[in-house]
């Protein structure tokens, strides 16, 4: 495993910002110290892929307020990015930002599929990061609203012309 304090050619202070780790101790909301604990991490998570999009270089930027409500831990938030994938016409790379609400709440005992679970008063916010960040990808992206393709002349984008009018009738 390389070490982390190995040469890096990201910019500067980049990689040094960076984080795999979304584990939140929320001891300090069980004990009623604060209200909330605000979370603002850039991470890297593996795995944001579809076949049709990725996220670039795996970064996210999770920014997660977290409160207790009774038994739960409710995150609140936005998760964001960059999407990379390719034109769906032109097959040419075309990026975007990605930028999604999340709104999830953690239990001691979870429901599979609608809640996540807390473990020692923590909370792992890299499974629904991960999840709202791949729900978010675009299935069929353009380059542009007017993209015309590799061979436009071949194969039209536009609606089907009109038969010619008859004259005779």
């Amino acid at each position: 495993m390389p070490s982390s304090k190995q040469p890096s050619s990201e910019p500067p202070n980049s990689s040094e910002r960076l984080s795999s780790n979304l584990i939140v101790d929320c001891a300090r909301l069980e004990a009623g110290t604060v209200d909330c604990i605000e979370v603002l991490r850039r991470c890297q998570l593996s795995d944001l892929v579809l076949p049709c999009a990725r996220v670039l270089d795996d970064l996210l930027e999770v920014e997660v307020m977290l409160r207790k409500a009774a038994a739960t831990y409710l995150a609140v938030g936005q998760v964001r990015g960059i999407w990379v994938a390719e034109c769906r016409r032109c097959l040419e790379e075309v990026r975007g930002p990605l930028e999604a609400a999340l709104d999830e709440v953690f239990e001691w005992e979870p429901l599979e599929g609608e809640t996540w679970p807390i473990r020692d008063q923590r909370v792992d916010l890299a499974p629904a990061s991960h999840q709202v960040a791949i729900l978010s990808l675009p299935m069929a992206p353009l380059c542009s609203s007017d993209c015309a393709g590799p061979v436009p002349e071949r194969f039209p984008t536009g609606s089907a012309a009109p038969p010619p009018a008859n004259a005779d009738m």
